[in-house]
């Protein structure tokens, strides 16, 4: 039988709202400017796992009021919502905004409270780990939830080696914060699956080598193409330290270690016949950029390696005595990684 996956309608409609109603939007505070607590990011090591693997979960969650904050965890099954295509994991409801509302049907938390299979907590702390079940893959009940596959759908032995070598089951992980008697919630899904029977697709990784070059505009700095990343996790290298920024100043800020070619990966898209009801596709890799700043003057809010990936601020004359970037680094198939520099700010 053919599948087709089900539409977000509501994401359609609001598409629709937003070009309507696009003047409205200018009043709209930029997701980049960090003015409260925010949940920028979700990241999991390894990238893609395998059954019976322990995935370590961590977070950016920042705040620049310094509050106390609790963070729990919990995973589940989400079916997927029908892009037409699988391969990969996702993020959502972070680098955007603040969040899911705490009672969405989509959470883990009321999944695992719904007694929901695979829905379970993970406990609380900075960082959590998934130990992602070892049976996973005994059968097709998991495949079929993420999917939404009938029960009574039998999957040929061929097509269920293609679909776990190269689509996987997304294991979403719900991630709640705590902050001053507010609750925000993201999601990240972590991409399980088999060794691929292609040889030309490798599992995925995370992009830890990107790294950026901080220059002022006006220095007219030709920026190197490689630089090796700072080892305490901040953003540029040979900066200066303590990085100290000067009002009134625009710098650039460079991304690093792009890799030239990007990887290419298959994935698997919807078929149109039901004789073929997928269809294997390779697609490139692309490093997306999320900029964020305690301080305004960020150019962009976002940028990708393959058009235009450069960013610039300008430090604002009233800007206060320091700040603080953050730059989370994602390449589309699920890889994330992020840097964070603290910084003083100068008169001229």
């Amino acid at each position: 039988m053919r599948w087709t996956p089900r539409h977000l309608t509501s994401t359609v409609l609001g598409l629709a709202a937003a070009a309507l109603f696009g003047g409205c939007l200018e009043d709209l505070p930029r997701p980049s400017l960090v003015d409260d607590v925010r949940i920028l990011a979700v990241g999991n090591t390894p990238a893609e796992a395998r059954p019976g693997d322990d995935v370590a979960l961590s977070a950016l969650v920042v705040d620049p009021l310094g509050r106390p904050r609790t963070l729990r965890w919990a995973t589940c099954i989400v079916p997927e919502q029908g892009f037409g295509f699988f391969g990969g994991s996702s993020e959502t409801s972070s680098s955007g905004g603040n969040g899911y509302g705490r009672d969405d049907p989509g959470s883990c938390f009321t999944l695992a409270a719904a007694g929901e299979p695979w829905a379970r907590e993970l406990g609380s702390g900075e960082t959590a780990t998934l130990d992602v079940p070892a049976d996973l893959f005994d059968d097709d009940a998991a495949l079929k939830v993420a999917y939404g596959l009938p029960d009574d759908v039998a999957l040929p032995a061929e097509l269920r080696t293609l679909f776990l070598g190269v689509a996987g089951v997304n294991l979403t992980v719900s991630l709640r914060v705590e902050v001053d008697g507010r609750t925000l919630e993201a999601s990240k899904r972590v991409n399980v699956g088999l060794p691929s029977v292609l040889p030309d697709n490798p599992s995925n990784e995370n992009p830890s080598a990107a790294t950026f070059h901080l220059a002022r505009k006006v220095d007219l700095v030709t920026p190197p193409a490689t630089g090796t990343p700072p080892p305490d996790g901040s953003c540029f290298v040979d900066a200066d330290d303590p990085l100290v920024l000067t009002r009134g100043t625009r710098y650039v800020l460079t991304p690093l270690n792009v890799p030239d070619p990007q990887p290419t990966y298959a994935t698997l898209l919807s078929g149109s016949t039901t004789d073929m009801p997928f269809e294997l596709v390779y697609r490139e890799e692309n490093w997306y950029f999320s900029w964020f700043s305690t301080l305004e003057g960020l150019d962009k809010d976002g940028s990708k390696a393959s058009a235009a990936p450069v960013n610039t601020i300008l430090v604002p004359d009233d800007a206060p005595d320091s700040g603080d970037l953050w730059v989370v680094v994602r390449d589309g198939r699920g890889g994330t990684a992020w840097c964070a520099s603290h910084f003083t700010v100068e008169a001229p």
